[in-house]
Formats: C-alpha cells, structure tokens, sequence
C-alpha cells in the first residue's frame, strides 16, 4: 500500500513540471518558425466554434446574476443597484471563468482529440521519420491559436454578461434601462477590462498547453485513448483554470481588499 502511495505521489508531482516542460518547448517550437497561415486558420477555427458558446453562457449568466442580486438587494429597497454588484463581480471575475471553462469544454476537448487521433495512426511519427517538427507543426499553432482566441473570448463573455443583465433587469424586473446601465458600468473601469484581457492570455496559454499535452504526450496508441485525452483535457483545463483564476484574483484585487 505504501508502494502504491509512493508511486501515485511521485507521478502527481512529476506531471506539472513534465507540462511546464512541454509548452516551454512548444514555444521554443514556434520561435524557430511555423505555418503562420495555420496559426490564423486555427485561431479562426476556435472564434468560431467556441464563441457562440461563450456569448451564450455568459449572456444567461449575467441575466442570473441580476436576479439573484435584485432578490438580495429588494430587502433594503435598492434592487435598482443591482447592476453595480453584476458590474464588477461579473466582469472581474465569472464571466472570465466562464469563457475559460467553455473553452476548455470545446476548444480544449477538440485540440486533444485531434492530436491523440494524430498520434494514434502514427501521422505524428511519420512527421519525426521525415525530419519534421511535430512541435512546430502541430502543437505550437494550437497553442498560440488558444493565446491569440482566449482574450477575444473573455472580452465577449464581458460583453455578453453585462447585455444579459441588462435584458433582465429592464424587461424583466422594470428598472429603468438608463439606471441598469449607469449602475453596471459603475463597477467597471478600464483598468477590470486591461486584466479581463491579460487573463485571456493567461487562459489561452493553460487551456492550450492542457490540450495539447493531453493529446500529444500521452503514450497510450489505442482508440481509447483519443476519448481519454479529450476527457483529461476538459477536467484538468476547468481545474487550472479555475486555480488560475483565483490566484489573479488574490495578486490583482486581494490584497488592497
């Protein structure tokens, strides 16, 4: 039983830096030069089928948002700022989660299976057998696709967050539209949308390195595999964006709280 603790152990610990180790030399990948038209391609690719789902989310997640802080704030008879409370909390921190966490789901999920597939019928090592890079032809255009479609995401979860509050809070709760907008703009200032965006980045480069280590370093060659890489990618793309999240929130706003 030790033994087996030990090993499992040994093996979490090892996981984090053998994926550091991985997206540095992805990177490395990329400054010696890759296809640029796949960069665009993919970053195209990941707009499209991933931000439909983030507008989505996060338009019904602000909608929420605003009835649940209508209902807190009615007891005091200042349901009409309820949108101060949407403002700031959505757009510093869920409506960034969300985009991250449905990237993952979809974008994430796709990348790894793709790459899993690739290596399954040994496209990946007939690239190495040829004398080409796998990393910077494949890998490294996923990645920097995440890093350049996850800010744009994050920017439209705002977006949609703030458009979803104010739906519900003019239509449905009767407050007047002008007083929803002032009052969910309040919370927000320019500095919250430069770090919505630098978040983004971040974001991009975690859910993309996930993603792609999940599909191309695993060792597994069965069919299996290509769902489990696609699994993986989704559980430990939420989980450290997740942890992300919390650990920007902590350095940016945390300590002037």
């Amino acid at each position: 039983m030790t033994t087996t603790w030990m090993r499992w152990l040994s093996a979490t610990m090892a996981t984090p830096l053998r994926f550091v180790a991985f997206v540095a030399r992805a990177a490395a990948a990329a400054l010696r030069g890759m296809p640029a038209i796949d960069v665009a391609l993919l970053t195209s690719r990941l707009l499209v089928r991933s931000l439909p789902i983030v507008v989505v989310v996060n338009f019904f997640c602000g909608a929420m948002l605003t009835v649940q802080a209508a209902a807190s704030l009615q007891i005091f008879g200042a349901a009409s700022m309820s949108g101060v409370i949407v403002g700031f909390g959505g757009v510093r921190e869920v409506f960034p989660l969300l985009a991250g966490g449905a990237l993952a789901a979809r974008s994430g999920a796709e990348i790894a299976s793709q790459l899993q597939a690739m290596r399954v019928t040994r496209q990946i090592e007939a690239l190495a057998m040829m004398g080409l890079d796998p990393l910077a032809l494949l890998v490294a255009p996923r990645l920097l696709a995440c890093v350049f479609g996850a800010p744009l995401c994050v920017l439209a979860a705002m977006l949609a967050g703030l458009f979803g509050a104010q739906a519900v809070g003019t239509l449905q709760l009767g407050i007047d539209g002008g007083t929803m907008w002032a009052a969910l703009l309040s919370g927000v200032s320019r500095f919250d949308v430069v770090v919505g965006a630098v978040r983004g980045v971040l974001l991009g480069v975690l859910v993309g390195g996930v993603a792609t280590f999940e599909g191309f370093a695993s060792g597994d060659n069965d069919a299996a595999s290509v769902g489990r890489a696609a699994h993986h990618a989704v559980i430990r793309g939420m989980v450290v964006v997740c942890a992300a999240c919390l650990l920007l929130s902590w350095l940016i706003y945390g300590r002037h709280a």
